[in-house]
């Protein structure tokens, strides 16, 4: 039995606990079991004959240690200081220790130390290196699509409380969960290594598409030049680019000057030509040399 799970354990199988005068002691607390007969000779009925034990191990009330055994379930926090941890059998208040807000603040467990949007900069595990999915900072912010939340893959908790998240109901313990139902690509599916199938954020706009993590794409990673369906490939044919219809989104360069447009669950029109209008299903009007009426894309 490892050392950070060895003092949950021993209070399981203990008959009274004693009450822990602190989280952070500068020495581990000890518990007076209280269950050790007296087997040997002595006759003193002074004698004390209970055994000293840890309730955790050296060091354990530093964050990187009972932090990383509570998010790895190594420890079921909940086993001694209650379901709702305001003490149970162990008297001690985890709000008497961790700071105000502490229970709904996603950063002060899942990251925040590159950007404010708590998106892991590693792994659950607390792994620096080979992180399995380094793509997370550039999911939650980026400067080609609106800020995600962690709802795009991930059901979101309320607080640390929510059931199926970390101390409540999690059947998988040490593993993050992907769920895409309550974002853009509700149908999406999870591969493994990083890989997702079926997701709209690297479709073509009008199709989903697939992404590995570490792979680079460009735009004609996702908007492949002869997949974009309607009558883009046409438009594409007769030299229509991008951005003389989705000005908004895109200039001439192809580079992206509207994020708040892309990949954001809508197709912006907006094209540049005048005497052109677009209403939605259908252009009016003429074009790069031709008349429309009422075409439909």
């Amino acid at each position: 039995m490892s050392a950070r799970v060895l003092g949950v354990s021993a209070l399981l199988t203990l008959a009274s606990l004693a009450l822990l005068p602190s989280c952070f002691p500068a020495t581990p607390p000890k518990a007076e079991t209280g269950l050790e007969a007296d087997a040997d000779t002595d006759t003193d009925a002074d004698t004390d004959t209970d055994t000293d034990t840890d309730y955790h191990p050296d060091g354990f009330a530093e964050a990187e240690a009972h932090g990383l055994a509570a998010k790895l379930s190594e420890s079921e926090c909940v086993m001694c200081h209650g379901d709702d941890l305001l003490g149970g059998s162990s008297g001690v208040d985890c709000d008497s220790c961790h700071p105000d807000g502490w229970r709904s603040d996603c950063i002060w467990c899942h990251g925040g130390l590159d950007d404010n949007t708590g998106a892991p900069p590693v792994d659950i595990d607390d792994s620096a290196s080979g992180i399995s999915f380094p793509e997370h900072g550039k999911h939650g912010s980026s400067d080609m699509h609106p800020d995600w939340s962690c709802g795009q893959c991930h059901r979101t908790p309320t607080d640390v409380l929510s059931d199926g998240h970390l101390f409540l109901g999690d059947d998988s313990p040490a593993v993050a969960e992907l769920f895409f139902v309550d974002g853009l690509s509700p149908s999406a599916s999870y591969a493994g290594s990083g890989s997702c199938g079926d997701v709209y954020c690297h479709g073509n706009g009008r199709a989903t598409g697939h992404a590995s993590s570490g792979e680079h794409y460009d735009c004609d990673g996702c908007h492949r030049t002869n997949n974009l369906g309607g009558e883009h490939d046409e438009h594409r044919e007769e030299g229509v680019d991008c951005h003389e219809c989705h000005e908004d989104t895109v200039n001439r360069s192809d580079d992206i000057v509207g994020p708040d447009r892309h990949v954001d669950g809508d197709v912006d029109v907006a094209i540049s030509e005048g005497g052109i209008n677009y209403n939605g299903n259908s252009c009016d009007g003429s074009c790069h040399g031709e008349r429309h009426s009422n075409e439909r894309w």
